[in-house]
C-alpha cells in the first residue's frame, strides 16, 4: 500500500534508528545487538571499514572484504539488526597502477585534459570518475551487486557522494557528452547507472546516498541527514517528500549530551530516522542518553502511519513559557546552536488522522498550552475529534475535544509525548 516509493523495501519504511559503526565484526557485532536488544526494536547499522582497504585509499578495490564480515552479517540479521556497508560512487584513487592503465580514459577531465583530483582526510589524490562512462557504470553497479548478493547478502548499500558532491564539468571528447557541464551528468550517467542497479536489486534491498539531492529521489531509497546542522533550519524536504523518501540521522560530534539531545528531538519532529552516531556511545550513557535515544525511537515506531508515510503538517501552536537553550553541535570546529527546549512537530496519516508530536530536551519538566484549530489541519469545524496521548510505554485513555480547543500538556524531564487526532464526523 505504498506511495511514491513502492520499490522500497517497507522495512526501510519502519527502521527508527541507525547506528553506525566502523572497523571489523569484531567490533562491530556486539555493540549493535546490544543496542537492538535495548531498543527492542529493529535497528540498522552503517557500516565503514568493512573492507581490508584503510579508509578513502584505494578505491574502488572493496574486495576483499576483512576475515568474518559474512558471517557476521549474519548474525547481525539474525538478531534483528539490517546492514548497509560504505562505499564510494565518484572516486578512483590515482596511486594504485589500474588507474593509469583502466581508470584514467574513464575520469572526467578539465580543460587541459587532466583529471580532477580531490583529497580528504586520508591525504590520497582521488580522481573524479564521470559517470557516463561504461567503466564507472558498471563498477558501481558490479560492488553493488555483490554485496546484496548471496555472497555477503547485506541489505543495503550506501552510495556516498552522489547526492552530496558537485558534478564535474567533463571535456574529454571520448566519453560522447557535450562538452562542460549540462544535464547528460545525469541523464547519461547516474541516472542510468542507477536504473540498472534497481533493475537487478533484489526485492528486499536498497540503496542510499550522502545528502539530499532531489535529483536522485526516485532511486534513493534513504538520504543521509547528517549535514543538517545549521541555526533555524527548517524540516523543507520533509514537508516535500515526508513519507516517499526516508531521510534518516545526523552527525552527532563532540561529547555535549545536551547538544546530541537537540539534535535528537529536532530529528524526531522532523520526522527523520533517528541516530547515526555509535552504538557504543549511545550504551555508554544508559543515564540519559540512552533512555532519550530509545523513547524518541519507541514512539516515532508507534506511530509509523505518519512519520513514516504519512505527510508532515503545520506544527501545533503553543502558549507558554519555552526556554531557548544553546549547545555546541560541533559540526565544523565550535558550532553553536540555539533553539527550543521543546521540539514539536505535527503528521497526517493517508486517512487524514494527525498526531502532535513533542519532545523535552531538558533535565527539568516544561509546561505550555496547545492552542489547537483544527482548521488549520482541513478539519470540518463542527468535527468532534477523539485525542489519545501516547508515550513510549503506549496509548493512554482517549478523551473527546471540540475542533478548536486549548489544552494544558506537561512534558516530564527528557520527555517526549504524542497526541493522536482522529476526526469524527
Amino acid at each position: 500500500d505504498q506511495e511514491g516509493r513502492p520499490d522500497t523495501p517497507q522495512w526501510m519504511h519502519e527502521m527508527p534508528m541507525w547506528a553506525l559503526m566502523s572497523g571489523g565484526p569484531e567490533s562491530v557485532v556486539e555493540p549493535c545487538i546490544k543496542l537492538r536488544e535495548y531498543l527492542g526494536l529493529p535497528l540498522a547499522v552503517h557500516w565503514y571499514n568493512w573492507h581490508q582497504i584503510p579508509f578513502d585509499n584505494d578505491y574502488p578495490h572493496y574486495f576483499p572484504v576483512k576475515e568474518g564480515f559474512a558471517e557476521a552479517v549474519k548474525r547481525l540479521q539474525d538478531n534483528g539488526v539490517r546492514v548497509m556497508p560504505y562505499i564510494n560512487g565518484r572516486l578512483w584513487d590515482t596511486d594504485i597502477e589500474d588507474f593509469q592503465t583502466l581508470a584514467f580514459p574513464a575520469a572526467c577531465k578539465d580543460e587541459k585534459g587532466e583529471p580532477y583530483i580531490e583529497v580528504y582526510g586520508s591525504g590520497e589524490k582521488l580522481a573524479a570518475m564521470c559517470p557516463t562512462t561504461k567503466l564507472w557504470q558498471e563498477t558501481v553497479q558490479e560492488i553493488v551487486l555483490r554485496l546484496v548478493g548471496p555472497e555477503y547478502n547485506v541489505d543495503g548499500v550506501y552510495i556516498d557522494q552522489i547526492g552530496a558532491a558537485s558534478a564535474r564539468l567533463c571535456f574529454d571528447r571520448s566519453h560522447g557528452h557535450p562538452l562542460g557541464g549540462g544535464s547528460w551528468w545525469l541523464t547519461e550517467g547516474y541516472w542510468p547507472m542507477l536504473d540498472a542497479i534497481h533493475a537487478q536489486l533484489p526485492a528486499d534491498k536498497m540503496i542510499t546516498t550522502e545528502c539530499n539531492a532531489e535529483t536522485y529521489c526516485r532511486w534513493m531509497d534513504g538520504y543521509l541527514g547528517w549535514h543538517f546542522q545549521e541555526q533555524d533550519q527548517i524540516p523543507l524536504f520533509a514537508a516535500v517528500y515526508g513519507g516517499e523518501v526516508q531521510t534518516f540521522s545526523r552527525a552527532y560530534h563532540g561529547k555535549d549530551g545536551l547538544a546530541h539531545r537537540m539534535k535528537a528531538a529536532q530529528s524526531f519532529v522532523f520526522g527523520e530516522q533517528l541516530g547515526w552516531l555509535s552504538a557504543n556511545t549511545i550504551l555508554a550513557d544508559m543515564d540519559v542518553l540512552a533512555p532519550y535515544f530509545r523513547r524518541l525511537c519507541r514512539l516515532r515506531y508507534a506511530l509509523l502511519p505518519y512519520m513514516a508515510d504519512g505527510e508532515m503538517a503545520r506544527p501545533p501552536a503553543l502558549q507558554g513559557d519555552i526556554p531557548r537553550v544553546t549547545a555546541d553541535w560541533a559540526w565544523r570546529d565550535k558550532w553553536e546552536i540555539t533553539d527550543d527546549a521543546l521540539q514539536r512537530g505535527a503528521w497526517r496519516s493517508r486517512d487524514g488522522n494527525l498526531a502532535l508530536v513533542f519532545a523535552n530536551v531538558l533535565d527539568r519538566p516544561l509546561t505550555v498550552t496547545l492552542k489547537f484549530d483544527g482548521a488549520v489541519y482541513d478539519f470540518p469545524e463542527d468535527a468532534q475529534l477523539s485525542l489519545t496521548s501516547r508515550t513510549e510505554d503506549g496509548s493512554a485513555d482517549t478523551v473527546e475535544k471540540a475542533c478548536t480547543f486549548d489544552m494544558e500538556i506537561t512534558l516530564p524531564a527528557y520527555g517526549a509525548i504524542a497526541y493522536e487526532i482522529v476526526p469524527r464526523g
